[in-house]
């Protein structure tokens, strides 16, 4: 057994989760990176205050500097002293040496900054700013030149190097962290919120869409027109109801048949079932001979109405099965004529064709064309006497199809065209459909269908398709 037969199919996600999906997940990625550049922001600046806050701490210090018997001494007293004490949280710790590194005051094993240290905060001043380590602990290091202003400096040039530990720092950043993230959590669920709100309202007009086409009888094809339809599902339901028309037209026409086949059919097969029990009932040869005659009769007939009600249901199916193409009405004319002329010579009639012009191109379905003069050949075979003349002619945009029979009377020529309408006189049998097959191609192909009867000397008929100009 094939493994694919065992495969469950994947349950197919719904339209709303599809949407909350496509929406939310790009909006939780960009306000995740919000996130990352905020609190990026957020750091340099707390990072740039603190810098700024141990600049002011060296200056300070620099101030408080002096030369006294040969060393430098700090008056940590003063300003610096209070500076010290009551700095950020963090602990703070200062060297004073000379530019060659000769160590003057403070805590001689505070790392330096190196020359190539960039400053992460700009200045009107010399100093550098690095991260360093001291006592085995993560610090913050500035370096600031100074200049000694006394005249007697023995050394007027020094460099103060202030270190901070990084607790107060950490835990501003870590706050900076929750803040953002709790901020931008709640900016996600806020927006989720309204998404989910903004989806539900935006995909009601589906849901009214499905409760109509739910409540629709089965024999209900009307097109369906929800209130409020956006824009954009528009082409759907102009296409579905396009849908839904075509789907209406097809059922009807299958119906038509089915009520046509019933009721057309019931009163020929029925004479022939009558007729075949009188042959077995009667036992005279001549009886037996005639009534056998009239059931072959009563067969083709049955036979021609079966095939004309095929032709008419293949007509009416032709928007669905054909593509128009351009047809050239000599060309159909000459080839329909030369597959009736042999049928006619049997008959006794005479089948001609007049050719008027060198070309005359439509556009239409040459399968539909042909099948429509051949039905108005046939017609004028069927209902004209042994020796009928039959003429074809192809003008400028129209096509007909002239014979010298009996001709149709005033009364029926209004509707010939009309389904199982029975214009011939008693005796003759048809089965009405095939003007009307006429008619139907007549109309998908934009055509006009005149009928004229009499012709000439109060006898013939001409039936002619024209297709209107411009």
């Amino acid at each position: 057994m094939s493994h694919h037969a065992n495969r469950v199919p994947r349950p197919v996600a719904s339209l709303r989760r599809r949407l909350l999906g496509w929406i939310l997940l790009p909006l939780a990625g960009l306000i995740g990176i919000n996130a990352w550049v905020a609190y990026g922001n957020a750091v340099q600046a707390a990072n740039e205050a603190y810098d700024r806050s141990l600049y002011l701490a060296a200056r300070t210090l620099a101030e408080e500097l002096e030369w006294r018997d040969g060393r430098v001494q700090l008056d940590m007293m003063k300003a610096a002293g209070f500076l010290f004490e009551n700095h950020t949280g963090s602990r703070l710790f200062y060297k004073v040496e000379t530019p060659t590194g000769r160590w003057l005051a403070g805590v001689e094993a505070l790392p330096g900054v190196p020359v190539v240290g960039q400053s992460a905060v700009k200045y009107f001043a010399l100093v550098q700013f690095d991260d360093g380590v001291y006592l085995q602990q993560p610090v913050r290091l500035a370096q600031l030149t100074h200049v000694m202003e006394d005249a007697d400096v023995k050394e007027p040039l020094l460099k103060i190097t202030v270190a901070e530990t990084m607790e107060a720092r950490q835990q501003l950043i870590q706050s900076i962290l929750w803040d953002t993230l709790g901020s931008q959590g709640l900016l996600l669920l806020a927006a989720a919120l309204l998404v989910l709100w903004g989806v539900q309202r935006g995909i009601r007009p589906l849901e009214v869409f499905r409760q109509q086409l739910a409540r629709k009888a089965d024999d209900d094809f009307s097109p369906i027109h929800p209130p409020d339809l956006p824009r954009e599902l528009r082409p759907l339901i102009e296409t579905l109801n396009s849908y839904l028309d075509r789907l209406g037209r097809l059922i009807d026409i299958r119906k038509r048949f089915l009520d046509n086949a019933a009721h057309q059919l019931r009163t020929p097969l029925t004479a022939l079932k009558t007729q075949l029990a009188l042959v077995q009932r009667n036992a005279e040869p001549e009886q037996s001979e005639s009534l056998l005659m009239a059931a072959r009769q009563t067969t083709d007939d049955a036979v021609r109405l079966t095939e004309q009600l095929l032709a008419m249901t293949r007509v009416e199916h032709a928007r669905e099965m054909h593509n128009p193409s351009t047809v050239d009405l000599v060309d159909l004319a000459r080839r329909v004529t030369q597959e009736h002329l042999m049928r006619a010579h049997q008959l006794g009639d005479d089948l001609g064709l007049e050719v008027h012009v060198a070309q005359c191109r439509v556009q239409g379905v040459d399968l539909l064309l042909h099948e429509a003069l051949s039905n108005l050949i046939d017609n004028a075979i069927h209902h004209g006497p042994v020796g009928t003349h039959i003429t074809v002619r192809v003008g400028e945009s129209w096509l007909e199809v002239q014979d010298d029979g009996p001709g149709i009377a005033p009364e029926h020529q209004a509707h010939v065209f009309e389904r199982f309408y029975r214009a011939a006189p008693s005796g003759v049998n048809g089965s009405g459909l095939g003007l009307a097959i006429v008619q139907e191609i007549a109309n998908q192909h934009g055509a006009v269908m005149q009928v004229t009867s009499p012709v000439e000397q109060g006898r013939g008929t001409l039936i002619r398709m024209g297709w209107p100009k411009g």
